[in-house]
């Protein structure tokens, strides 16, 4: 199950992050690692991006890079 499975309101541990290099580190930096928990704050029009929650942090995403983020309820 991926970000995008979530609905609006939902929360979620993070159980996997498949991206490489730069992207995976900056997520890393802000606190999205594995064991942490999120939560679906809003997704734009057409579903296009995702604003996420973590703990202080929020960060918005396009798309394919949530589809990356493996999670379980």
């Amino acid at each position: 199950m991926t970000v995008l499975c979530l609905k609006r309101g939902e929360s979620a541990q993070i159980t996997k992050i498949n991206l490489l290099g730069g992207a995976k580190e900056r997520l890393l930096s802000l606190g999205f690692c594995e064991g942490a928990r999120i939560s679906v704050i809003s997704f734009s029009l057409f579903n296009a991006s995702v604003l996420l929650g973590c703990e202080y942090v929020r960060l918005a995403m396009r798309r394919d890079i949530a589809k990356k983020i493996e999670v379980r309820v």
